[in-house]
């Protein structure tokens, strides 16, 4: 993508009419570690969104709220109680990525390997889009991953924030993403947030990404779950039903059987993980 001129907007009513003024020609800009996968050959006006406030990561009642350009090297490095986003942040591509790239701009447009999507998925996040009113659009997870967000933003709307539940008394999320090495796009990524009660798996969101066209929960998964004990064969049959959602692709010259093994074997160690985190939360 060539970028022909840059403007930096005081506010987001700015921003947003500048976007709309240009249309197709205009694109918000933040870290800009994407810009050489986007194959589009007509020149673009930059409009610069780091400056409008949109870096920070605080407590908001039940949930976190993350700014859209907040880099992901602050999501690896920040820690509270009923946080768990550092774990799959560290995971993101190379730190000096991590330090430009922020957790807007890897949701705003979903690549093949995007890996936060997955989990904002399985965590229910909700997503605040600024579309001019005085009241900024909240979207839940299950519709804005249901097709490309970019469709959301053609007008020059804005993403603003991610809120992102804090993890409750016996919560626990467990995430894992499989790649050739650290720094390589993901073979396939999953995640799991399950409540316990009684040592049984009360509720369970799980999804899968990069191995498959677009990320999306595994319903079939979840009903296995339901009800039965968190234990490792439990999470194993279940597991193996994520075939039933899921039309697992080659990756990376990896046949999409073994990529459908990959990614049951990662299920089950995200399962265990998210498991371990719910038993080591009694309050």
């Amino acid at each position: 993508m060539k970028l022909c001129e840059f403007i930096s907007p005081a506010s987001l009513s700015e921003a947003r009419e500048a976007l709309r003024e240009l249309g197709p020609k205009g694109m918000p800009l933040a870290g800009g570690t994407a810009l050489h996968f986007m194959n589009t050959k007509t020149p673009v006006t930059a409009v610069d969104i780091t400056r409008l406030g949109l870096s920070y990561i605080r407590r908001e009642g039940d949930a976190f709220a993350i700014g859209a350009t907040t880099p992901l090297s602050d999501l690896q490095r920040h820690r509270a109680d009923g946080w768990a986003l550092h774990e799959i942040a560290r995971h993101i591509s190379t730190h000096q990525v991590r330090n430009v790239s922020t957790i807007g701009g890897n949701i705003c447009r979903i690549f093949p390997w995007a890996d936060l999507p997955v989990v904002l998925l399985a965590m229910n996040a909700s997503m605040m889009i600024y579309n001019g009113s005085e009241k900024e659009e909240e979207v839940a997870a299950d519709d804005y991953f249901a097709a490309q967000p970019a469709k959301r933003f053609s007008g020059g709307n804005l993403l603003t924030a991610v809120k992102v539940p804090a993890l409750k008394a016996h919560q626990g999320f467990g995430s894992v993403k499989a790649s050739r090495n650290a720094a390589a796009f993901s073979l396939v990524t999953v995640a799991a947030l399950l409540e316990l009660e009684n040592g049984k798996i009360k509720t369970a969101r799980v999804t899968a990404g990069s191995a498959i066209p677009f990320p999306h929960r595994l319903p079939a998964v979840e009903a296995a779950l339901a009800g039965r004990e968190a234990v490792p064969a439990v999470f194993k049959e279940a597991a193996a039903k994520a075939s039933s959602d899921a039309r697992w692709c080659a990756r990376e010259g990896m046949g999409a059987d073994y990529i459908k093994q990959l990614a049951e074997v990662s299920l089950v160690d995200a399962l265990e993980k998210a498991a371990a985190f719910a038993n080591g939360r009694n309050k």
